[in-house]
């Protein structure tokens, strides 16, 4: 059999392939459609709010799962080339999504089910004592190649969630935040893809400088410039065992002088817990080491993307691993296709009608809402690399990222603060 996963099924006219006087039967998958048994159970786990109100009752074990998974994730890559993502799930689900029973189990993402590639074995039905679930989804990263208009303006000084790319190219991201670099200068960061084409740049200069512009040429004819590019570090490298997708860029202008969002719509404030009286802002420079502190999982996540806005989720796991390869190449199978797996991430879920991040919001980073004294305090835990086909978030841990481009979260001081 052969496997074929395009964007379209109108592409492919041919239901068989003949070679040699063999003949071959032709299955073709959608890319990034979400299979129909991936939507049941994710209804599942949204309707019952498993990594909400319920995870503390399974609490010991998922960190048991988590543990598995930074160790074995490696190897499964290595061994499964169809394999997209490693997750985990409060639910299994048998005969395609037919029969969903609540059990904690290792989630194994492939292209195509029931579809073993040429020379390779079986999914394994069981990973150190937890039972395994396979299911179709692909892992896709969250840059913007779109030439249609967007909303986005100049932003004098720049904010958080602002939209940005290369001079010239019509990629686009999301400014995560702001960090100083070694130098004492004020920098920007977001994700290295955004910037660099990762099929073509096998071996490019990381610390190239070449010129950053906000809002990104996908959104104005002639945008200004704001940076330029600093260091970026590829997901083939890894920090401390995390793969690391970052670009840091020092700023050349529009200093800001606090960390506001560039928030676009009320109803996004309203829908996140906040409002015009009491706007989200992260000037603290407050990061979380989630892989060691993981007490306020429970805690609600925002974010603030170019394309999505400001949006709110929960965190699924601590651990996922998924790999991506070149959509314009091929998204089967073939061994000397080149990929990058990104492993030890965090999974977001969002809400039952809101995805947490769409194509765009590569780059935006992700906060958990810590409450005290009356007072929401932002502390960041993440940024976002990509999604999934099932509607959750890929997120870098920030520790990782700020270690991996060697600067610190820039704290803005209160006595600064005027209105912006």
């Amino acid at each position: 059999m052969i496997v074929l996963v395009i964007d379209a099924l109108e592409q492919i006219k041919d239901s068989t392939f003949y070679f040699h006087k063999m003949k071959f039967p032709i299955k073709c998958k959608l890319w990034k459609f979400p299979s129909e048994e991936g939507a049941l159970v994710n209804f599942h786990e949204n309707r019952e709010e498993y990594f909400g109100k319920k995870y503390y009752a399974h609490k010991e074990s998922l960190k048991s799962i988590e543990h598995s998974l930074k160790k074995i994730s490696k190897k499964l890559f290595e061994k499964h080339s169809n394999l997209e993502i490693v997750s985990v799930s409060g639910f299994r689900s048998e005969r395609e999504g037919t029969r969903i029973t609540p059990e904690l189990c290792i989630v194994m993402y492939c292209s195509c089910k029931s579809v073993v590639p040429l020379n390779e074995a079986e999914f394994p039905k069981c990973i150190n004592g937890i039972k395994t679930d396979v299911r179709e989804g692909f892992f896709y990263l969250f840059p913007n190649d779109g030439f249609f208009k967007s909303s986005s303006e100049e932003l004098n000084p720049l904010r958080i969630g602002a939209s940005i790319g290369r001079k010239g190219d019509y990629k686009e991201g999301t400014l995560g935040g702001f960090v100083t670099l070694r130098t004492g200068e004020l920098g920007l960061i977001t994700c290295a893809h955004v910037f660099f084409d990762f099929a073509k740049s096998n071996s490019p200069n990381l610390r190239q400088p070449f010129e950053i512009v906000q809002p990104s040429s996908n959104c104005a004819p002639n945008p200004n410039v704001c940076g330029v590019h600093h260091a970026s570090v590829f997901p083939n490298n890894y920090y401390k065992d995390v793969s690391v997708d970052a670009t840091v860029v020092k700023l050349e202008c529009r200093m800001p002088n606090r960390g506001l969002f560039s928030i676009q719509r009320v109803s996004e404030l309203t829908e996140c817990g906040f409002s015009l009286e009491r706007l989200p802002e992260y000037s603290s420079g407050a990061t979380r080491d989630y892989k060691s502190d993981q007490e306020s999982r429970n805690n609600a996540c925002i974010k603030c993307g170019a394309k999505s806005g400001l949006t709110r989720g929960l965190i699924r796991l601590e651990g996922m691993a998924a790999k991506y390869g070149d959509p314009q190449l091929s998204l089967t199978n073939p061994i000397s296709q080149a990929s990058h797996i990104y492993r030890s991430q965090i999974e977001i879920s969002g809400t039952p009608t809101f995805p947490f991040a769409v194509e765009g919001d590569s780059g935006s980073f992700v906060f958990q809402v810590d409450s005290a004294g009356g007072e929401d305090q932002l502390v960041c835990i993440g940024m976002i690399v990509g999604g999934t086909s099932y509607n959750t978030a890929c997120v870098t841990p920030i520790e990782s990222v700020l270690g991996a481009l060697d600067v610190k979260m820039n704290k803005f001081s209160t006595e600064k603060m005027d209105e912006s």
